[in-house]
């Protein structure tokens, strides 16, 4: 089956807004066919509600990774956004596990969040959670920071009731880490930021950003 990535419309300063319904690997070549190269960050999304264009879920650009008996990294720039390693997600997923990859991974992710402790979480990198499990995100955390960024005050003020839910996720091994996606659920189910969904192989939404002139 062919997949299109269909142009909703354009926010001013971010870009040309795009979405398609596919399982990963598909949905990111048909990203790919129009000059974009990943999902659109958590982030992008909160503005493309800001502005109006749509409420819709998305799947998105940050990576959770876990490990046995340590805590829940968040990476923006996830690994999952590489074709290959979209396919074998899609196929783990498939077949009802998580995609697991080396414990190295987590302990390079690891270290980079803790050498940047000092920054301020919505230039970070990566972001070690400060608990495990189930969390209420509220706006001063480092987390909602992190995920939401620029658009952290105006979407809490706009689209919550002052907190939003958080479903984190836990590694299964402490030889492998687990590698998953940040799901973005609709406002009118309290914008819950998801961990732990295995639905990569359906055909789920996702938002991409062309960047103005770049194609």
């Amino acid at each position: 089956m062919t997949y299109t990535a269909q142009k909703i419309d354009n926010v001013k300063g971010l870009g040309d807004i795009y979405h398609v319904a596919a399982p990963l690997d598909k949905q990111l070549e048909a990203f790919a066919a129009v000059g974009i190269h990943s999902l659109a960050a958590p982030d992008e999304v909160a503005q493309i509600r800001l502005e109006g264009l749509s409420k819709d879920y998305s799947r998105t650009s940050i990576a959770p990774v876990a490990i046995k008996g340590g805590k829940t990294i968040l990476v923006r720039n996830s690994p999952l956004m590489n074709i290959g390693m979209a396919s074998a997600a899609v196929k783990a997923h498939a077949n009802g596990k998580y995609f697991e990859t080396s414990k190295e991974y987590y302990e390079a992710m690891e270290a980079l969040a803790q050498s940047q402790d000092s920054i301020v979480p919505e230039d970070r990198d990566t972001l070690i959670l400060s608990q495990t499990g189930n969390i209420s995100l509220t706006i001063e955390m480092p987390e909602t920071q992190f995920i939401l960024r620029k658009q952290n005050k105006l979407y809490f003020k706009k689209f919550t009731l002052g907190e939003i839910p958080f479903s984190g996720i836990t590694g299964e091994s402490k030889n492998l880490a687990t590698v998953n996606y940040l799901w973005f659920d609709v406002p009118l189910c309290g914008s819950r930021l998801v961990c732990r969904g295995r639905g990569l192989y359906a055909g789920f939404r996702a938002f991409g950003v062309l960047r103005t002139g770049k194609k």
